[in-house]
């Protein structure tokens, strides 16, 4: 998490969580039974449109929350690749 904080700090962007979020994380990632690097694909998956579009943004800040977290990680592919 450290490392996604750093990297929107690049671009003067503020990023925080919820503690569900981190919850929600780890649950993903015993689900899949995944290690370290399951962990970074499911950060990644939630932040990844983030990453793009704040920097262009106004936005100083970014909050993800429990609901912010589900939705990215439901739309993206990483939640159908480790189903399978």
């Amino acid at each position: 998490m450290k490392q996604f904080v750093r990297i929107f700090e690049l671009d003067n962007i503020r990023l925080t969580f919820d503690q569900d979020v981190l919850d929600f994380i780890v649950d993903k990632a015993l689900e899949f039974e995944l290690g370290a690097r399951g962990l970074r694909s499911i950060c990644e998956a939630i932040l990844m449109d983030a990453m793009y579009e704040m920097p262009s943004s106004n936005k100083k800040k970014f909050h993800v929350n429990l609901e912010i977290a589900k939705s990215a990680f439901d739309k993206s592919k990483v939640s159908t690749l480790f189903a399978a």
